[in-house]
């Protein structure tokens, strides 16, 4: 199974807190926290909230014919944010995910996400739906059968979701083996 690349970016990967001190920056950045779904593939339902950035995600998944939750993956609250919405993508029988995209907001988060699936597309969710140059990431894995998707992996920090990706479980198919004689 390898990870199939993200959408955000992890802040301790891209500012050197050692140069911002030296600045005298009064910049804050908080540290994330990774999360990983690694191998719960019979996702059934997924929770996002948001406000201008995704503050949150989780997943439901089938088990015994119940629902079962995956952690909430998000601060746990956010002081002054009563404006927040939230959105569930319920996905029907034989659907599965395929690929992920979405926007990252220069300093800001994740602005918005769309679940790509065998079936179509679920999003963008977020408030801002607008692309921003350089920050719309989108990938498609090329996840072809439900066998192929092996579940989500990420980051949160003290304002929300800071970056999320898939795995993948590449998958041979006959025009790709190779013999040797």
């Amino acid at each position: 199974m390898i990870r199939a690349g993200h959408v955000g970016r992890w802040r301790r990967a891209i500012w050197n807190r050692g140069k911002l001190a030296e600045l005298d920056s009064e910049w804050y950045f908080p540290e994330d926290t990774e999360w990983d779904e690694k191998g719960r593939t019979m996702i059934s339902h997924i929770y996002v909230s948001y406000d201008k950035t995704i503050t949150s995600i989780q997943f439901g998944y089938y088990e015994n014919e119940a629902l079962v939750l995956s952690e909430k993956y998000g601060p746990p609250h956010i002081p002054g944010n009563f404006s927040m919405e939230f959105v569930t993508v319920k996905l029907v029988q034989d659907e599965y995910v395929t690929g992920l995209s979405g926007n990252q907001r220069f300093l800001e988060g994740i602005s918005n996400l769309t679940f790509h699936t065998n079936l179509g597309k679920h999003g963008p969710i977020g408030k801002f739906k607008d692309n921003y140059p350089n920050s719309f990431n989108v990938f498609d894995p090329e996840i072809r059968d439900q066998r192929g998707f092996g579940g989500f992996f990420g980051s949160y920090n003290s304002y929300g979701l800071s970056s999320i990706g898939i795995y993948a479980n590449p998958t041979a198919s006959s025009e790709t083996v190779k013999t040797f004689d």
